[in-house]
């Protein structure tokens, strides 16, 4: 899950291990090398809107 913009406080703030959170965001995937040659594939959720769950 990639945060950014003001949403990046909010998490901070509030959000906490076992916090039950919803996400809408843009799934992306993308590559990168190690330094050991190896290739590594990522999958990320760029968080456009984050809603608070539960208490």
């Amino acid at each position: 899950m990639v945060v950014r913009g003001a949403l990046v406080k909010i998490v901070e703030d509030y959000v906490l291990k076992g916090k039950e959170i919803a996400i809408e965001g843009k799934l992306t995937n993308r590559s990168y090398e190690t330094q050991e040659g190896e290739k590594r594939y990522v999958t990320e959720i760029i968080v456009n809107e984050l809603l608070m769950l539960g208490r």
